[in-house]
Order: C-alpha cells, then structure tokens, then sequence
C-alpha cells in the first residue's frame, strides 16, 4: 500500500501501521536471542530500540524547533516566499510524525496564501482540517479554522467563508473567539456591509497584539471601507498605506488578486 502524497498527513490507522512495523526487527531480534540464548544479540537488539527511540526524539525536537521559528516569522508578517522554501523542506521532512506534518501543512497553507495562491493555500489546509490530527488542540484551531474562512472570503466565496466561521464559533472556546474577527471582517466588506466591516476592523486593532504589517492592512480595508460608506480617508493617508503594501508584498491576505474592486481602490491610490 503505497503512501499519501506529501500534502496528505498520514490517516490514524496509517500511523498506528507504521509505528508497528517500527518496533518489529528489534522485538523480532531480541526474541531469536532468547530463543538461541545469544546474550550478544539481546544486547543488539535493546541498542537498536533505544538508538531508534532517540533518534525519533531528536528528530521531532529539530523539527518542533525549526516550525517554532517559522510560526515567528508568519507572525511577525514576515516573508512568506522565504518561509515557504524553509516550510517545503520541513513538509518533507515531517511525514512520519502527523502532528507535526499537520502543523506545517498548515504554516505552508498561510504562507501560500500570503504569497497569492489561493488554491495551493486551500488544497493544504482542507486536507489539515480532514486529517484531524489538529482537532483536539484549541491553539492549532484557532490558526486553522480563521484562515479557512479568510482564504474562503478573500476568493469572494463568502457563504462557504461564513460556514467556517460558525464551525470555528462552534469548536473554539469562547476565550479564543479574538481570532475571529479579521475572517468577520473580510466577510463583512464581501457583502457590502461596511460599518460593520469599520466596527470589525476598530474591534482587530483594540484586541489582536498585531504586527505592524498587519495594522496597515487592517488600515488599508479600513479606508476601502469608509470610502464605500460615504466617509473617505485623506488621500495622502491611503497613498501611504498603499506605498507600504506595495514595498513589502505578501505581508498581508493580498485581497486584490482576487477582488477586482479592491484592486482598483489600490491602483488608484498607488504613489506614482
């Protein structure tokens, strides 16, 4: 039976499979020692467990390691062209560990995302979300569920954006329902109701400790918004904000790669 492709974590009783096979030429070894009464061989054999063991420990340990830093760069709005190469190499090397492939999958759909490919974002995080290795970890949900429906109302498909946002209402413990507030508000702007949109935007900026990449954007729709509403922004404030999207692309959702409207809006705002 041959494996998953490389964006598929591996099923439960997939892993359950592997990690027996795992175990059998060192329990295989230490049994044909008894048998033979071959006290050398019993030695080997507990070496090859207790090396296999460690090894699989340090393994994990780099790989928790190199995902922490990574996480840090996404959060910090970094560059995701960067941190997809880094994250390419961690997916590869993650495999055998689900949780941790999942959990990459899933910084590899973000940076995706930020880096304008919906689809490519969409394919690993669908596939994060049905392997449920993430299920049960509140702080994993709250990064996946959000950016589902961000991704989702970015693309302009906001009934499907508005059905991940009442499961993350719904699987999220109401301490964690902050992180909700970005998706609400792009689905706010997709649907033309623009003071709420405003009330959502002002509600990210009070609670999220965001980057300063993050608080332009947030800036950015803001100004999209209030111009809809009938109560533009000082022009020179939109140029600013657009020039610093334009100087670092991919810090932010890029909402005008698939938002006509709000490609406009930039364009017609970008310093010349």
């Amino acid at each position: 039976m041959s494996d998953p492709p490389r964006y598929v974590p591996l099923s439960r009783a997939r892993h359950r499979l592997r990690s027996v096979l795992r175990v059998l030429p060192p329990v295989a070894l230490a049994a044909a020692a008894v048998v033979l009464g071959n006290g050398w061989l019993l030695g080997a054999a507990i070496a090859w467990g207790v090396g296999a063991v460690i090894l699989s420990r340090l393994h994990a340990r780099s790989l928790n390691a190199r995902l922490k830093a990574l996480a840090g760069v996404l959060a910090r709005s970094g560059d995701p062209v960067l941190a997809l190469r880094a994250l390419e190499a961690i997916v590869a090397d993650a495999r055998p560990y689900p949780g941790f492939h999942s959990v990459a999958l899933l910084f590899l759909g973000i940076a995706r995302a930020r880096s304008g490919d919906a689809d490519g974002a969409l394919v690993v995080l669908h596939e994060v979300e049905r392997a449920g290795w993430l299920a049960r970890r509140d702080v994993w949900k709250a990064w996946l569920l959000p950016w589902l429906a961000s991704v989702h109302a970015a693309r302009g498909e906001v009934d499907v954006a508005e059905q991940w946002l009442a499961r993350a209402r719904e699987a999220l413990p109401p301490d964690r329902h902050d992180v909700l507030v970005a998706p609400e508000a792009l689905v706010s702007l997709r649907r033309g109701r623009d003071e709420e949109a405003i009330a959502r935007v002002d509600l990210y900026v009070e609670k999220m400790a965001a980057s300063e990449p993050m608080l332009e954007h947030f800036a950015l729709l803001r100004a999209f918004a209030s111009q809809r509403a009938g109560k533009p922004v000082a022009g020179d404030e939109v140029r600013k904000l657009v020039a610093a999207r334009i100087a670092a692309p991919g810090r932010a959702l890029p909402l005008e790669r698939w938002w006509p409207e709000f490609a406009e809006f930039v364009e017609r705002h970008a310093p010349t």
